[in-house]
């Protein structure tokens, strides 16, 4: 938490999903907004108690699309006011009943002003990463410190991901922002590693003056052309599960966390019926040399990590039925992950010690295998193969195997209609790991397939056919 003269800063992070929430205070009143909440009303309200805040506010910059927003649930769960984009459809649970929130409700235009105690917040308008996303400047009057929650819009050494049609959006929304004086603290909404974001550069605390100086985006802001290399040209590409999610703040109405059952430990007889039936889905995350052994036929190998949430929030439906393979000290976290990301149909987890207890006799084993470099270099050479690189576009630009397909791992689920069922594909990433999961969940689908030994630099050092190396 930092303290600046008579504003207080708090930002909760989720590391699962890279994302930032803040707790704005005017530490005369106490009184406080939040901004930016996911679906864990409990962690909120225990920093509220914790620091005796009182929630005047539920602030979105922007829906989002990586994550179910947390607005509705703290709604619910307290007397807060709501602060949402007037430059957008409002949500399904606003829309559905009216009556119930319209005086708790303000929906935000470019210019909006509202009060957190002593502190003036201004709403400005800055769209680009999102339709209607808005950046709130608050202000200190007695002090004079200032801060802005840019949302996705201004992050620490770059901006939010956007697209060609809306770089110029982006460009007009930086621009604005740059208005504001150097000594302006900047919250964005999102650490290094978020599937939204292409990189954040500085760590901890920054400024608009920093930001002027260092930042990619904002330095290429009177050229068009570089303004588009620096925002849209190297972004991350899009994950698949994002248009999910983005259905699901928007047209769906979810229920509460309280709401839905706490998964529990399972015994074995249990664990194997569920696992006997359509529509569900193992989640395996134990290391990969022990998926490959004994892995249950159809199951995801996960481990959780910080590529846990993007790869399973990509390979589910929500209306799929979920198992996990876990250590008993993970339940609860693998449980809250899966949640923030709309997975709720989770019914319940067998331990590690569990899992190796069942007689292999009884369960359908995976068949997903890794291949040496030569076995697949022999089958490439016949054209037995359809090689895929499950690797970013960045690692693709640098180089990649000859006539390979790019499908990255954000993207596998939406292009799995273009493989070919009758070719056996092999799969390969930098060292395995991607290729593995990629290969778990391809597995499921009903692909033959396996993952390369060892990843893409082997294959180049042994002179394979390669294009485009730049080392």
């Amino acid at each position: 938490m930092s303290i600046l003269a008579f504003v207080i800063v708090q930002r909760i992070t989720e590391p699962v999903i890279a994302q930032c929430a803040y707790f704005v205070a005017c530490s005369r009143t106490r009184h406080a907004i939040l901004v930016d909440p996911v679906r864990d009303t409990l962690r909120y309200l225990q920093i509220a108690r914790e620091q005796s805040f009182t929630i005047m506010g539920v602030l979105e910059t922007h829906a989002p699309s990586d994550y179910v927003s947390g607005v509705y649930e703290m709604l619910t769960a307290s007397s807060a006011l709501g602060y949402l984009s007037g430059e957008t459809e409002p949500p399904a649970w606003f829309t559905r009943d009216p009556s119930r929130w319209q005086r708790r409700i303000q929906f935000l235009k470019d210019g909006s002003t509202l009060a957190i105690g002593d502190l003036q917040a201004r709403a400005i308008l800055t769209p680009g990463h999102a339709k209607g996303a808005l950046s709130i400047f608050i202000e200190d009057p007695a002090s004079a410190v200032r801060v802005v929650l840019t949302g996705d819009a201004l992050l620490p050494g770059g901006a939010g991901r956007t697209s060609a049609a809306d770089t110029e959006q982006l460009r007009d929304s930086l621009r604005r922002l740059t208005a504001l004086p150097d000594e302006t603290i900047i919250l964005a909404g999102h650490v290094g590693g978020s599937a939204c974001v292409r990189a954040v550069d500085l760590p901890g605390e920054t400024n608009m003056g920093i930001e002027r100086r260092f930042n990619s985006a904002l330095r290429t802001l009177e050229s068009p052309s570089d303004f588009a290399q620096a925002t849209c040209g190297s972004q991350p590409e899009r994950p698949a599960y994002f248009s999910r999610v983005e259905r699901l703040n928007s047209k769906e109405h979810m229920p509460l966390l309280d709401e839905l059952s706490v998964p529990k430990q399972l015994d074995v007889d249990t664990f194997l019926q569920f696992v006997s039936l359509p529509a569900t889905v193992v989640v395996d995350t134990r290391p990969w040399d022990q998926f490959t052994l004994d892995g249950a036929e159809g199951a995801l190998h996960a481990p959780f990590d910080r590529f846990f949430a993007p790869m399973i929030a990509g390979a589910i439906a929500s209306d799929e039925r979920v198992v996990c393979v876990c250590e008993p000290s993970q339940a609860v976290d693998i449980t809250r992950a899966l949640r923030l990301i709309g997975i709720d149909r989770i019914i319940g987890w067998i331990s590690t010690a569990q899992y190796a207890q069942i007689d292999r006799e009884v369960m359908p084993l995976s068949e997903v295998d890794e291949i040496s470099q030569h076995a697949a270099h022999a089958m490439y050479q016949r054209a037995e193969c359809l090689m895929i690189d499950v690797r970013t576009t960045a690692e693709w630009m640098r180089g990649r195997v000859l006539l390979a397909r790019l499908m990255t791992m954000s993207q596998i689920a939406d292009q799995i209609d273009e493989i070919p069922r009758d070719r056996f594909v092999i799969a390969y990433c930098r060292s395995g790991g991607r290729s593995a999961r990629a290969c778990a969940f391809l597995r499921r689908k009903g692909i033959r397939c396996a993952t390369l030994q060892g990843g893409f630099w082997p294959w180049f050092g042994r002179g394979f056919p390669v294009e485009g190396v730049s080392l």
